[in-house]
């Protein structure tokens, strides 16, 4: 007879927790590794190229060595712990989807207008037409400063919830809970209110959410058409706003194949279609704006060469702006069910700096890219497995955010 064996399973969870915490920890000193050598590569861009500069680094840290307090340097720090404390409690995973949704929106703006609420409604000349009309029409309608501000972050903030619903689709309820702070402090909320480009990261987050619900199994029939429809006209939107949204076609094209709807990438592209041909019926051409902006991009390389300074610059910016997620939903790209949402803004962070989008302050049109880098963070093959929500990882980020705020 044999004697009884020693059970190793709680010996084994126990050590679970322990060692993803000590992986999260070797995320945040790789992220900040590579945020030092961003800021690093900067400064040198800054002492030998006459494009690089205050005027497109406008969040370089202490750059006339001078500290006004403002209510966004208190209210900031007070969100981010707030923020921390309910992820943290036993009630937060009891939440139900709705309420969490309407706290994550209204948290998210806390943050944003904490950390600036400086709107600019001046547009690039590289600026899509769109984006004009849009930022034209937003200043004609709220009649001052402060309330484009307002109307701006409130549009932009639209964001989070939207991509919660895209990775509640695609990823499970469980992983969209645990990814839910580290979206809320994500540090690009700091350049999202700055202008167009947060309203168009909201349209980007709408197209995804829109097309991973309707493309559900229990989606079928006249819904999962106009569904489809309706995620294709979203995408022409956005198109219309910032040139680097067409993009995300690529991952509605991976979603709708990893589930197996053909036709609904044939609605959605008609869907796009039909925006951009509606659009050029009123002279405004897609097509035609892309290759100007391009041409111009090239153009404007050919006359300053410094500009080859954003070929390093742009994907470091964009690493540094999504905090240290993205060094875990980087490495979980290949295992991760999210794949489909993050493969359009890999592709657009490759060769974000050849698009020509915005040369004057280069980083801005790619914040639409940020909340969809970190969303395998908490996302795996397995939807009903628990996950421990990332409190260091969005924490670490949101700490990050803030010195470059008192610091600016």
């Amino acid at each position: 007879m044999t004697a009884p064996q020693t059970s190793f399973t709680d010996r084994v969870d126990a050590l679970a927790p322990a060692r993803r915490r000590q992986g999260r920890m070797r995320d945040i000193a790789i992220w900040l590794s590579l945020s030092v050598a961003t800021l690093t590569l900067a400064s040198v861009a800054v002492e030998t190229s006459d494009v690089v500069g205050p005027s497109t680094l406008p969040w370089w840290p202490a750059q006339n060595l001078s500290l006004h307090v403002t209510a966004g340097m208190v209210v900031a720090p007070l969100t981010a712990a707030a923020v921390l404390a309910v992820a943290s409690r036993p009630a937060a995973a009891r939440m139900s989807w709705n309420t969490l949704l309407v706290l994550s929106y209204l948290a998210s703006i806390t943050w944003s207008g904490a950390l600036h609420t400086n709107v600019d409604p001046t547009t690039m000349s590289t600026a899509t037409t769109g984006a004009r009309h849009a930022i034209a029409l937003l200043v004609s309608y709220t009649g001052s400063q402060a309330g484009l501000a307002i109307t701006v972050i409130a549009i932009s903030c639209l964001t989070v919830p939207l991509t919660l619903v895209a990775v509640k689709s695609v990823a499970g309820p469980v992983a969209a809970r645990a990814l839910s702070p580290v979206l809320i402090l994500g540090p690009w909320a700091a350049w999202t209110t700055l202008g167009i480009d947060g309203i168009a990261a909201a349209a980007c987050a709408a197209v995804l959410a829109c097309g991973a619900v309707v493309s559900e199994r229990r989606v079928k029939g006249s819904d999962a058409f106009w569904g489809a429809a309706a995620s294709g006209g979203l995408l022409g939107i956005a198109a219309l706003l910032s040139y680097g949204a067409a993009w995300f076609a690529v991952s509605l094209l991976c979603l709708y194949f990893a589930r197996r709807r053909p036709m609904q990438i044939l609605v959605a592209a008609a869907g796009t279609l039909a925006v951009l041909a509606l659009a050029a019926t009123f002279g405004n051409s897609w097509p035609y704006g892309l290759v100007d902006t391009y041409n111009a991009a090239i153009g404007e390389i050919a006359a300053h060469p410094g500009q080859l300074w954003w070929l390093a610059l742009m994907p470091a910016l964009v690493v540094v702006a999504c905090g240290p997620a993205i060094i875990e939903s980087l490495r979980r790209f290949g295992a991760s069910s999210a794949w489909p949402l993050m493969i359009g803004p890999l592709l657009a962070l490759m060769i974000a700096p050849l698009s020509g989008s915005n040369p004057e302050q280069p980083e801005y049109g790619w914040i639409a890219l940020c909340p969809w880098l970190i969303v395998a963070a908490t996302a795996d093959g397995d939807r009903k497995r628990s996950v421990r929500v990332p409190l260091v990882t969005a924490g670490a980020g949101a700490c990050a955010a803030i010195v470059l705020m008192y610091s600016g």
